[in-house]
């Protein structure tokens, strides 16, 4: 589960730093680290003594990617959870 989070992150840290590049440096940024997954990804499926080409690893791929998008849907819920109590804390201070 930590290799997951790690990459979670990695992926987060890339697109936040990728924020900041000019659109090709974003989309090259992107793909890279979408390259990396992908390939850490295989690894794992190997790991598991899985053959590429067959069902068992594309399924493997499968639930590895699945489980990668559902780690960013939730860290982006907790940014705009925390962009919110953020906001909420403001208001009380700002008299509005």
């Amino acid at each position: 589960m930590k290799p997951r989070i790690a990459l979670a992150a990695l992926i987060a840290s890339l697109c936040v730093l990728a924020g900041c590049a000019n659109p090709q440096s974003r989309q090259v940024s992107m793909e890279a680290a979408q390259q990396s997954a992908q390939a850490k990804d295989d690894a794992v499926c190997r790991e598991k003594g899985l053959t590429p080409g067959t069902k068992d690893f594309d399924a493997c791929l499968q639930r590895l990617a699945e489980a990668r998008a559902d780690e960013a849907a939730a860290a982006e819920r907790r940014r705009i959870e925390f962009q919110r109590t953020l906001g909420a804390g403001t208001s009380d201070y700002s008299g509005h």
